[in-house]
């Protein structure tokens, strides 16, 4: 039977002695609402490190006019005065550009390639001060239209990566980037990486070293490592308990994965130390008199802590998949 908050939340009141050997409670509000922030904060403890809880994420990697003639990364600086930075095609459809301000992205269109009908101005405003990705999606009135895309202004700007596309995308906001490096978010729940495999054109995934990892979530990969399938096997963010003030509710909620996948926390054998952490980290906030038995139960949850075999590979991603 799963373990519930409702488990924690009673022995670690057994380990502060709030709780008589006839079952009654004798609590305050002050130490309910401790228990519950503790219990997220050893939540937490415990799936970075030696409750991990493992998680998959599969990114399609295949951009199109994937050829070094798209490459457009190298930065352009548009100076008043000088001529417009442009780039044309074909009934195009799509486009990508990075900009920073102020100036002004103007989609058009030609039938003779000299008599231009402005389709879409894009206003690069001034407080944009780095360099920020736009997309559009473009409907020419023929398709035998030359589309161009046109950067000018009044002051000095600059662009890089702007490409015309000759497909449409299902939305704006789906419209492909036009990296060196594409750049791909992670989940939301993403808490560390653990190891990331490559399928190309053979059956195999085989292990991926050159992606980089950025501190806000995203996984960049070189854009000519491609058509391929990326594999990430990451570590998750435990889901935290929340709780409604409803004992019955609050202690129902269950730690393991939920039916659908939805909720995940550790397993039922690291729930078992996780009181010794709630109860010292409540002795070691009721001042100086409670210290040592504060520091004493949360020795004991780290011993405990040591001896879980939920990550008996260690914590190395090299370890952990047997690659």
């Amino acid at each position: 039977m799963a373990r519930t908050y409702g488990d924690t939340r009673l022995q670690s009141l057994k380990l502060l002695d709030e709780y008589s050997t006839t079952g009654a409670v004798s609590t305050t509000a002050d130490v309910t609402v401790k228990i519950q922030n503790f219990t997220n904060d050893a939540l937490a403890d415990l799936a970075a490190t030696v409750a991990k809880i493992h998680g998959e994420y599969f990114i399609p990697h295949a951009p199109v006019l994937n050829t070094l003639t798209s490459d457009t990364s190298s930065i352009k600086t548009f100076l008043p005065g000088g001529a417009d930075i442009s780039v044309s095609l074909l009934n195009a459809k799509a486009c990508f550009f990075e900009a920073d301000g102020p100036g002004s992205a103007i989609t058009e269109e030609t039938a003779d390639g000299t008599t231009y009908t402005n389709l879409e101005t894009i206003t690069i405003a001034s407080t944009v001060t780095s360099f920020t990705e736009y997309r559009r999606l473009i409907t020419p009135t023929l398709a035998t239209n030359t589309v161009r895309l046109r950067f000018t202004g009044l002051y000095v700007f600059h662009v890089r990566n702007y490409i015309l596309y000759p497909y449409a995308w299902a939305t704006a906001a789906g419209v492909q980037q036009n990296r060196p490096c594409f750049e791909y978010s992670l989940p939301s729940d993403f808490l560390d990486m653990a190891q990331v495999m490559i399928k190309k054109d053979t059956r195999q995934y085989v292990p991926y070293q050159t992606y980089s990892l950025r501190p806000d979530g995203i996984i960049t990969i070189n854009r000519y490592d491609a058509p391929a399938e990326v594999m990430i096997h990451y570590w998750r963010m435990p889901t935290l308990f929340t709780f409604t003030g409803v004992e019955a509710t609050d202690d129902a909620q269950k730690y393991g994965i939920d039916t659908v996948g939805a909720t995940y926390r550790i397993t039922d054998d690291a729930t078992l130390v996780l009181p010794y952490y709630v109860a010292a980290q409540i002795f070691l906030s009721m001042g100086s008199s409670y210290q040592s038995i504060g520091m004493l139960l949360l020795n004991i949850y780290e011993d405990k802590k040591s001896k879980l075999t939920g990550n008996k590979y260690g914590y190395e991603s090299s370890n952990i998949f047997g690659f």
